[in-house]
């Protein structure tokens, strides 16, 4: 809060120095670590039972984590303060020292990690997310992700370790279909649409499971995620049967058209245009990275809407999004491949295509109210950090035969995150339950969740000397090859890094 203030009252070059990007960026930052801290000391507290019982592992992973924060934090607010900071005239330096002090008191980071990381390596790989997910203050949580691993020990016993390491981009239609049948795609959605009422922290127990075991969700996983719900939100009741229904039996899938070659982050720059027309709208205009539209149903369309007198309103107010049946004529879709040469990605270009009226969803110009909505959903679930949980437990299947320090307390230290991770995620859930705006919390589990992710394969790199290939055969080279070709995605998809910290500071 000091450094807030510090950083508007502070004028340098004619500006308070919280103008500049770069200083709310590293605010950002500060306050990531600050959720991730209140995350951990929540935690903590949960963890001591009414029967004065403790979870001795979630009170070590909350003390290292918070320790940390403790020391990012002074760090950047020294930065921010400048030499002022840097004197005995400026209280600020009352608090670091009180940072330092408290960061070392009860063990240190070093401490507390190796004591996690040796806990770790003595159960093994194969108990490493069992442990991570354990406790679960809901008993029916339990029952259903002990179900969630029944069902998956059959139906993904024939996946190698590469295999799972492709994470949430895995495309396999009929394990979809299965999941269906089991009641675990449209679980928040309404039983009059097939659907079966249930939270979003049931759906986030299932969600945890299925990534954590690596199994090939992304036939499915936009529609469920966030079209089907931007539909029943904001669509007509005409929308809502064409298109959910068949997103919960695991038979319909959705694309994203927001993208574009020239606008990236910047959405409101989209130059895809509807055009008013007698009964429709003429759409022309391409979208880009647009992920497994080749194999979709449907396009959720973001773009400019004009009725042809030239008054398109403000950036966002002339924007709208229509539901779009990819085999409309005028539609072609062109394979992106990805720096793996496996092909994920589109370029889908709109040549003079007509939309029926009855394709707008909600009314015409709340396009940018629903893509902000729309944007809460993708960013806060557990898909934010464990895209490399494969290659983390096959590292430590690599490690456990003989750690030395260094594997022993980097792994405590990544264990320590991600369970604080998966406690905010949690937590983002919950305010989805209770009807809460959860966009600035989601966001903050996107930024951090992406570090998290990208660091794996950077450490699996220095803990265990192999070379990473593309080879399917390769065991664990594979598992590392795949997840190194990846983690440059972690950072960009769902919003860039630079654009999070932005609403983050601004938030």
């Amino acid at each position: 809060e000091m450094t807030v203030a510090y950083a508007q009252e502070r004028v340098q070059f004619g500006k308070p120095i919280a103008a500049r990007q770069a200083i709310q960026h590293a605010i950002a930052i500060m306050a990531t670590q600050v959720a991730a801290a209140r995350a951990a000391s929540d935690m903590a507290g949960r963890a001591i039972g009414a029967d004065g019982a403790l979870d001795a592992g979630a009170i070590a992973a909350a003390k290292a984590r918070a320790s940390e924060a403790a020391g990012v934090c002074a760090s950047i607010a020294h930065q921010t303060h400048g030499a002022i900071g840097f004197t005995a005239e400026h209280w600020l330096q009352f608090l670091t020292r009180r940072l330092w002090a408290w960061r070392d008191e009860c063990g240190n980071e070093a401490f507390w990690t190796r004591r996690i990381g040796a806990r770790v390596l003595e159960r093994g790989a194969d108990a490493f997310w069992p442990d991570i997910a354990r406790g679960d203050a809901d008993p029916a949580h339990e029952t259903l992700r002990q179900e969630v691993r029944a069902f998956l020990a059959t139906a993904t016993a024939h996946m190698t370790p590469h295999d799972r390491a492709a994470s949430w981009m895995g495309h396999d239609a009929e394990f979809s279909r299965k999941l269906a049948a089991r009641g675990w795609l449209g679980m928040t959605m309404p039983k009059r649409l097939g659907g079966h009422d249930r939270s979003p922290l049931d759906r986030h127990v299932v969600l945890e499971e299925l990534l954590a075991a690596g199994a090939p969700v992304a036939a499915h996983w936009i529609a469920d995620r966030q079209s089907a719900p931007l539909v029943l939100r904001f669509g007509t009741p005409e929308q809502i049967d064409r298109a959910v229904p068949g997103v919960i039996r695991g038979e319909t899938y959705c694309c994203i058209g927001m993208s574009e070659p020239d606008s990236g982050s910047d959405l409101a720059a989209t130059r895809t245009r509807a055009r008013k027309v007698e009964g429709g709208w003429r759409v022309d205009g391409t979208k880009l990275w647009t992920t497994y539209a080749h194999r979709s149903t449907f396009m959720v369309l973001f773009c400019r809407t004009d009725r042809g007198d030239g008054n398109t309103g403000t950036r966002h107010a002339s924007t709208s999004q229509f539901l779009v049946d990819l085999d409309t004529p005028g539609i072609t879709v062109r394979p992106i491949l990805d720096l793996a040469g496996e092909h994920h990605f589109n370029e889908v270009n709109f040549e003079d295509v007509f939309l029926p009226d009855d394709a707008l969803i909600g009314s015409e110009g709340q396009g940018w109210d629903q893509v902000t909505s729309e944007l809460a959903l993708e960013r806060s679930g557990p898909e934010r950090f464990l895209s490399s949980i494969t290659l983390l437990i096959e590292m430590i299947r690599q490690l456990e035969s003989a750690p030395d320090e260094m594997a022993v307390r980097t792994l405590g230290r990544v264990t320590a995150n991600l369970i604080v991770l998966r406690q905010m995620s949690f937590r983002v859930a919950t305010l989805l339950t209770e009807g809460q705006d959860a966009a600035l919390q989601a966001t903050m589990v996107k930024d951090l969740g992406a570090l998290f992710e990208q660091e794996i394969p950077e450490l699996a790199r220095s803990l265990v000397t192999v070379e990473p290939t593309l080879d399917p055969a390769d065991g664990y080279a594979a598992v590392l090859g795949r997840t190194l070709a990846a983690a440059p995605s972690f950072s960009l998809r769902g919003g860039t890094r630079e654009i999070l910290r932005g609403i983050i500071a601004r938030g």
